[in-house]
Parts: C-alpha cells; sequence; structure tokens
C-alpha cells in the first residue's frame, strides 16, 4: 500500500470520514457497509479499499448487513418516556440452590433448553466446557444464574444457558468428555460415569446463586431486565428476547410469516434468520398496519412487545386474514419498488440499506390502499420514485425516519401518504 496515495485519499474524502466515525461511534463502533458507499460517491475499487482500511485501523468494524442502523442518538423527546420504566414493579426473588435441583428441572423437562431462542445454547466448544467442570470441582463458585418462572413447570433461562447446556451435557447426556483441563489434567479423556463417586457429589452438591423472575412482574417490565442482565457469550437482538418472554402462537406465527416466499423476494433476501431479524420486521409489520396507530405511545419496544401478545390472543381465522394481507402487501411492494423497495432513494440510483421506519411506514400506507389505487399507483410509478427521491431528501422527513416517538412515527407515514395520494390525484385529473 502506497503511503502517499493512501494520505491523498484519507485528506480527499476526510469531511465524509469524520461524519461516518461520528456515526459509527453512536452504533458501538459499528458502520454498515453500505453507509460507506452511500456517502463517499466513487466508483473507484482502489479508492475503496484504502477507506476500508482506514476505518479498520481506527477500531471500527464495517457490517455487512443490508439494514440500515438505527438512530439511537436522538432520544430527547419527552414522548418516548410517556410510559416509564417502574422499578417496583420488579419481582426477583434470591434463591440459593444446588446444582442436582437444575438437573432435576432438566430430567423433567421442566427447564426451556428446545425453543427457537435456546437454540444458541452450545456455544463453547470442549475446552470451554471442561474448564467450567473443572471450576466445580475446584469449588471455584459461579456466577449467578437468572430464571424467568412465568410457568413454574418450565422456566426460561435469562441468564447461564452456557453453564447450563454444559451441566446437562456432561451430568445428563453423559456425552462430554473433558479436555484441555488447567488443573485436573488426569481427568482429561473422562466422562461423568468414570469419575470416582466423590468428585460426581462435588458437583451435584454445588452450591449456586439464582435470580428468578416471578410471574407478577408485568412482560415489558421483564423484557428490559433481560435486556440488562443477560450477559452470555452472544448479546441477545431484541426479538430474541420477545421470543423467549412471550411463548406462545407468536412464535410460531412470526416464523411462518419470515418464511414467505413474497416477504422474503421483497427484502431482496438481505435480513439474516439466525437472529430473527427477519422475525422483527414481521412484527413490526403487524404493529403498524394491524394493531391501531392512536394506541402507540411513543415507546418502541413496548409496541413491539404488546403486539406479541396481541398476536397470542388472536384466534387463527384473524392470523390466516393477517398472513394473507402480509403476502399481498410484499407482493405489490416488490411490483412497485423492486430492488429498493423499503429504502430511502436519491437521484443517484445507488440501492441503499433496508430502513425499518419504512419498512412500518410503507406497509402501513400500502396496506391501506384499495385495489384500485394500488393498480393505478403502479401505472405512474415513475412519478411517485420523483416524488419519494425528493421526500427521502428532506430534513424533517429525515428526521423523522429516526425517531421512534409518536409524533416522528405519525408524521413520516402521513409523509408518505401524502406523495402517493398526490400522484394518484395527479393522475386522475390527466386521465380526465
Amino acid at each position: 500500500m502506497s503511503e502517499k496515495l493512501y494520505d491523498d485519499i484519507i485528506t480527499k474524502y476526510k469531511d465524509d470520514i469524520n461524519v461516518l466515525k461520528k456515526i459509527a461511534s453512536e452504533h458501538n463502533n459499528k458502520l454498515n457497509l453500505s453507509m460507506i458507499f452511500i456517502t463517499i460517491k466513487n466508483e473507484s475499487h482502489d479508492e475503496s479499499q484504502y477507506i476500508l482500511q482506514y476505518f479498520k485501523e481506527n477500531g471500527i468494524d464495517i457490517v455487512t448487513d443490508d439494514i440500515e442502523p438505527e438512530d439511537t442518538s436522538d432520544n430527547s423527546c419527552d414522548d418516548i418516556f410517556i410510559n416509564p420504566f417502574d422499578p417496583s414493579k420488579i419481582d426477583i426473588r434470591f434463591s440459593q440452590m444446588i446444582i442436582s435441583s437444575i438437573i432435576e428441572r432438566i430430567n423433567h423437562k421442566e427447564l426451556d433448553l428446545e425453543s427457537d431462542f435456546q437454540r444458541k445454547a452450545g456455544l463453547w466448544d470442549k475446552s470451554q466446557k471442561s474448564q467450567l467442570i473443572e471450576s466445580i470441582l475446584l469449588k471455584i463458585p459461579l456466577p449467578a444464574f437468572y430464571f424467568d418462572a412465568t410457568n413454574d413447570d418450565k422456566w426460561i433461562i435469562i441468564d447461564g444457558l452456557q453453564r447450563i447446556s454444559t451441566i446437562k451435557e456432561f451430568v445428563v447426556d453423559k456425552k462430554l468428555r473433558l479436555t484441555g483441563m488447567e488443573f485436573l489434567s488426569d481427568l482429561n479423556g473422562k466422562k461423568y460415569d468414570q469419575l470416582p463417586r466423590s468428585l460426581q457429589r462435588r458437583i451435584t452438591e454445588t452450591n449456586i446463586t439464582a435470580y428468578i423472575v416471578n410471574p407478577a412482574t408485568p412482560p415489558n417490565v421483564k423484557y428490559n431486565i433481560f435486556k440488562r442482565i443477560n450477559t452470555g457469550g452472544l448479546v441477545l437482538e431484541p426479538q430474541e428476547i420477545r421470543n423467549a418472554l412471550f411463548q406462545g402462537p407468536s412464535t410460531s406465527f412470526l416464523k411462518k410469516l419470515s418464511e414467505n416466499s413474497s416477504f422474503i423476494t421483497a427484502t431482496c433476501n438481505s435480513l439474516k434468520t439466525d437472529r430473527m431479524i427477519d422475525r422483527e420486521f414481521c412484527l413490526r409489520y403487524i404493529a403498524f398496519t394491524i394493531v391501531p396507530l392512536e394506541e402507540y405511545r411513543g415507546n418502541m419496544d413496548e409496541r413491539l412487545n404488546d403486539t406479541m401478545e396481541y398476536i397470542n390472543k388472536t384466534d387463527e381465522n384473524e392470523l390466516f386474514k393477517i398472513a394473507a394481507d402480509f403476502e399481498n402487501v410484499m407482493l405489490y411492494s416488490n411490483k412497485l419498488f423492486g430492488k429498493y423497495a423499503f429504502r430511502k432513494m436519491a437521484a443517484d440510483g445507488r440501492r441503499r440499506p433496508i430502513n425499518k421506519a419504512l419498512f412500518e411506514a410503507w406497509s402501513n400506507v400500502i396496506y391501506n390502499m384499495s385495489s384500485d389505487e394500488k393498480e393505478k399507483l403502479l401505472k405512474c410509478k415513475n412519478a411517485l420514485y420523483e416524488h419519494f427521491i425528493r421526500l427521502c431528501d428532506d430534513y424533517s422527513f429525515q428526521s423523522n425516519l429516526r425517531g421512534s416517538d409518536k409524533s416522528s412515527v405519525l408524521n413520516r407515514i402521513n409523509s408518505i401518504k401524502e406523495i402517493v395520494q398526490y400522484v394518484l390525484e395527479v393522475k386522475n385529473d390527466f386521465a380526465n
């Protein structure tokens, strides 16, 4: 790499790079690759490589997800705090337990280890698992465990999944063979059944600290607890937490929607499935098309949590209708926008990342359009593109896309409604 050329390129794009560095700092030093190519409009592959190298050297991770990062810096609006977190509603009890009580729950299937959320079990390799068993044998205290006891017959593991999965694999399933032991190397290669009875007993009689979230704790408070407490090896996405807390028809229904071919096509197969990002988009569709907008109180997490509960209480016939409408909206979105669906548009023709706020807004507008309106809009979609490009360049609209308060949500939906109605009216006038 030529140092002079490198310095020249960084100097050339200095202002844009500084803006991108500020955006990255607001997102845990992560930056979407699309943001770089959108902001720094150059066609040179070599220049791009130098710029990417610069970000790497400055500790910024380049993310290749095709989803525009949400702006979390603008939380000044009072509407966000209409329903503040109420500490008095936290109901968590402290319990001293022994590992044998966890084993009992495992044996009687009273710990939820099999839901879609719990698929994250097994992230540790054999050495990490073995070192946990070694820590127990050495009487090194384990970190606290947290459980959601909404259903006493099936606790949900809030924190401690990898540890419990390891105990299950070693003690219950008797499949784990110890390896990489640091102090008790004589036990390398041994399974649980091959340990002396005294060591087996030391494992099962080990004391652990458990915090149990009681059923009286409201779901939205549990969600906040879950987000704050979970310290596992993989930071959970919000939808993974919801999937654990709102077990019922909602979890299977959102999975079904996320596998719909029309949805996958409309989003250009660019939403990750392994972290439930695709299911969150499906949930947002229901939250901003089916659940009345006037019920939105300005807190996005609360809205999505409430929608999970709404789905759980909805009968099969209504869910069937929601699924059919969802498919129709996705089909139409693809017809109308193609590869630009749910993305900001600009005159340069570049395809931007998917934007969550635009997905919600366009879903709402299209859902509420009549069949005649949809047909007419398809015939004048080029005019729609022109108006939408101008809207995306409008500072107020950009600000509304970033906000999650009620005013921002309603304003961005209404802005899109207005340009759609304008295009339809102009088309009708022209036809007459």
